[in-house]
């Protein structure tokens, strides 16, 4: 166990996981510890992996190589474990994702108003995961609000937390406002047949 947090089991069965993700997603969790707490703090985590059997050598792994969700998992866990990160420390790490992602940032120049990057944000997710399924059903300028809806994805719940904050962002690229906010409407963790996040701003 660390900090009693996740345990061997979870570990294996996180790794037994369908489903791929791109490596730039260990890329920007490395750049954010870093901001947040300096090589040191990349380095504790690095050590911490590396003692529960599953090292993760951020700065080899490949932007769009292919890797284990479950792998995925395991780094945002022992990241907010590490460093006794709250679930909003989690979401804010999300919204800060894509900025480090050239993936996204590349796709940001073709979409510049919010209706194209709305409309493509299934692009987005089909870009960096393997699994899941993710739709755009609704959004109201005047109201500001935008609905993202995301199937067959029970993967953990950490996930949840962390693509609020990251859906979020993407709005935050190309709209004008503040106080960005999400709320998951929906959860498969709760019961439901998906996930749905509502974002609204000001």
């Amino acid at each position: 166990m660390v900090n009693n947090q996740i345990s061997t089991e979870e570990i294996k069965n996180l790794m037994k996981l369908p489903g791929k993700v791109r490596g730039v997603v260990f890329q920007t969790d490395a750049e954010y510890v870093k901001e947040k707490k300096g090589e040191k703090g990349l380095e504790l985590v690095k050590k911490t992996l590396k003692k529960i059997g599953c090292p993760i050598d951020y700065e080899k792994i490949k932007a769009t190589g292919w890797y284990s969700v479950g792998l995925r998992v395991i780094s945002l866990l022992i990241i907010k474990d590490v460093f006794n990160w709250s679930d909003k420390e989690i979401e804010t790490m999300g919204n800060a994702a894509p900025k480090y992602s050239f993936i996204v940032r590349l796709l940001m120049k073709y979409f510049l108003t919010f209706p194209m990057s709305y409309k493509q944000s299934p692009v987005y997710w089909k870009k960096h995961y393997t699994v899941g399924e993710l739709e755009a059903p609704d959004y109201n300028l005047q109201k500001k609000y935008y609905i993202i809806r995301l199937k067959k994805f029970k993967i953990h719940p950490i996930l949840c937390t962390y693509l609020g904050g990251y859906f979020v962002r993407i709005g935050q690229f190309v709209l004008k406002g503040s106080d960005f906010k999400v709320k998951e409407t929906k959860c498969m963790f709760s019961g439901d047949s998906y996930h749905e996040f509502l974002i609204t701003w000001k």
